[in-house]
């Protein structure tokens, strides 16, 4: 590894370009929806974009820079060390880690050594510690030492016989060591899982722990690293269970996704070849935890596969997050729009903070066309010539199931994007299940691609929910977005078919239909439009709104205006919205339940103050309008 720091405005080699070198024992194994899928494990299917691109940094944390020609002993110092702990063939190793160069080395060492990672978020474990280890027949973890208070109670009298603990400075340059103790910008609750204090208490009691063995990682990498167990080289078994991950529990207790060695093999290689207008060498932020399914493979796989520089950024910090990507210069990132959001709130940074950045993108959550053109706006006034591209698609179809490489620059807004073709198929079915053939016409988004996963874990029901076989045999997905085509092909990813209700006359009304009618003129950075049920047996319409910062309008005012414009029954202001724990994405499931505080039209001198419940009963208060 070597202590440097790399700073580019990108030019050269397209990666459509690149060359690819095969081991000589790697062959075609089998075509899934056109595409060839070769014999390989995931790591040497990424070094056959790389052989020509050796020296090329494949990541550089805090100026601890990785090249590519090292990056197979650092994998395989990890595997052994993986083997050394006692993980052997078809274990499964439970990763609960942040973005960091130990995350994706261990990835990829379970994966040579025939082992499942099992990927975790820190706070599944301390909710649920059972569900996540003793039902997946995991006996080590490895985690980050800030993360151990949160579960270690549940340690003792689990089937976890060892702990292997990173900490965020285990890697870093000598010079950056101990830049985490500064926690001054963080959100409090990132505060609270970063309580140093606490952090110290845990491990300086973890001897009172009977049964469970604590090793540092960066112990257990040095004994790999001076180690000569044999590691299993050449061809993979592209059919073995290689992964587990987690739906992001937004709407209910999320489930275990299942993906196989051939899927991830062929999410690479569906955009082999294909000119996305990527170069080898750019740098890619990562800020999306590799517990998310988006966060692997598209911010960290299909990165190093185009010969690109990862960039971790461990501490998953929207408040941070225009600076940071001005300081480390990076080409490519991809965030949730909230992040965006909060940089349009703070401003310009300068008029050339982001003038390296040639792809700003996002996924995981709708953003609406209002919300497009400010972030447009911003990063424009930071000195990036590019417009914001939304991803869209579920993680059970193999990723970004549509992308915007293809879409209109000058005319684009919040398409989701062309399919790529022939690999990925979309389709819109009404509820019925019969296809829709007309543009601009709302449906249920199903897809098929390659690199789609198995099956839920253990539960057949709401695999065969999410899955079906169509009478040519190909496998779709149900991916519960409603979503409309466009005549170019393109196409919008509206929102969740949960996202509604039914109204008295039994139609179904689409909540973020109204969100998307929002006057990017109004003082509005973010709202979310839910639906509460009231004490007429049907239901209020509420704004729940985020205010330009600089707004000086009375929010009186605001209140009558917003619910006359977009038929509003009530509105509430917020500062910010919490985002999930687990996502990092808008807390939706807080939003649906806040049912108190909003204000609606009343007369001249008054509003009123409600209060709802989730059974209907509804209070309604007059207060006056200077009282807001």
């Amino acid at each position: 590894m070597k202590g440097m720091m790399v700073m580019s405005k990108v030019t050269g080699i397209n990666t459509s370009t690149i060359v690819r070198k095969f081991p000589e024992w790697a062959k075609v194994d089998r075509n899934i929806n056109g595409v060839d899928i070769y014999n390989m494990n995931i790591f040497d299917n990424i070094m056959t974009f790389n052989q020509d691109n050796l020296d090329g940094p494949a990541i550089d944390y805090y100026g601890t820079v990785v090249t590519y020609g090292e990056l197979p002993k650092l994998r395989d110092s990890y595997a052994r060390a993986l083997m050394l702990a006692g993980v052997k063939k078809g274990d499964v190793v439970t990763l609960c880690m942040p973005v960091s160069i130990e995350n994706l080395m261990l990835l990829f060492a379970c994966n040579l050594i025939n082992a499942i990672s099992n990927n975790v978020n820190f706070l599944f474990l301390k909710n649920d510690f059972q569900l996540y280890t003793l039902d997946k027949k995991s006996e080590i973890i490895v985690t980050l030492d800030a993360y151990l208070p949160y579960f270690v109670d549940h340690l003792e009298n689990s089937n976890i016989k060892k702990v292997l603990v990173m900490s965020l400075d285990d890697m870093l340059p000598p010079e950056k060591k101990g830049i985490f103790l500064d926690t001054s910008e963080m959100p409090e609750k990132m505060k609270e899982v970063f309580d140093f204090d606490k952090i110290r208490d845990c491990l300086m009691n973890l001897d009172k722990v009977k049964g469970v063995e604590f090793i540092p990682l960066e112990q257990m990498r040095k004994m790999g690293e001076q180690s000569d167990l044999p590691l299993p080289k050449g061809p993979t078994d592209l059919d073995r269970d290689i992964s587990y991950f987690y739906t992001s529990g937004t709407t209910n207790k999320p489930k275990c996704v299942v993906y196989k060695e051939y899927s991830l093999n062929a999410y690479v290689e569906m955009h082999a070849g294909l000119d996305t207008r990527n170069y080898v060498g750019e740098r890619n932020y990562q800020c999306i935890p590799l517990t998310h399914m988006t966060g692997e493979r598209v911010c960290a796989i299909m990165p190093l596969a185009r010969g690109g520089t990862l960039v971790p950024r461990p501490i998953y910090n929207k408040r941070v997050f225009a600076r940071d990507l001005s300081e480390t210069r990076c080409n490519v990132v991809v965030a949730t729009g909230s992040f965006y959001l909060e940089g349009v709130k703070q401003g310009v940074i300068s008029p050339t903070a982001l003038a390296e950045l040639n792809r700003p993108s996002s996924g995981g959550e709708p953003v609406n066309v209002s919300a497009v053109r400010k972030i447009d706006k911003w990063l424009k006034a930071n000195g990036c010539d590019i417009r914001f591209s939304l991803g869209g698609g579920a993680s059970e179809e193999g990723g970004v199931t549509l992308v915007t490489y293809f879409m209109n620059e000058e005319t684009k807004t919040n398409e989701t994007g062309l399919p790529l073709e022939p690999h990925v198929h979309v389709k819109l079915v009404d509820d019925d299940g019969n296809l829709i053939e007309e543009n601009e016409v709302l449906g249920n988004l199903h897809a098929t691609s390659p690199a789609a996963a198995d099956r839920y874990l253990d539960n057949p029901q709401a695999t065969a929910e999410r899955w079906y076989i169509d009478e040519n045999g190909t496998k779709w997905g149900v991916t519960g977005d409603i979503a409309v085509r466009h005549a170019d092909g393109s196409y919008h990813i509206l929102g969740r078919a949960s996202d509604s209700y039914v109204d008295v006359n039994g139609k179904r009304v689409y909540l973020f239909m109204i969100e998307y009618e929002l006057d990017e003129n109004d003082p509005i950075i973010e709202w979310e439009i839910s639906a509460f049920k009231n004490d007429k047996n049907s239901y209020d319409v509420a704004g729940q709104i985020i205010l330009e910062t600089d707004n000086k309008q009375p929010k009186a005012e605001l209140i009558e205006y917003f619910c006359k414009k977009y038929g509003l029954n009530s509105v509430k202001f917020y500062d910010e919205f919490e985002t999930g724990e687990i996502t990092g994405k808008r807390d939706y499931i807080l939003l649906t339940h806040d049912y108190e505080g909003y204000y609606s039209p009343c007369d001249a001198e008054y509003l009123y103050k409600i209060n709802y419940s989730e059974d209907g009963t509804t209070t309604r208060v007059k207060i006056r309008k200077d009282e807001i």
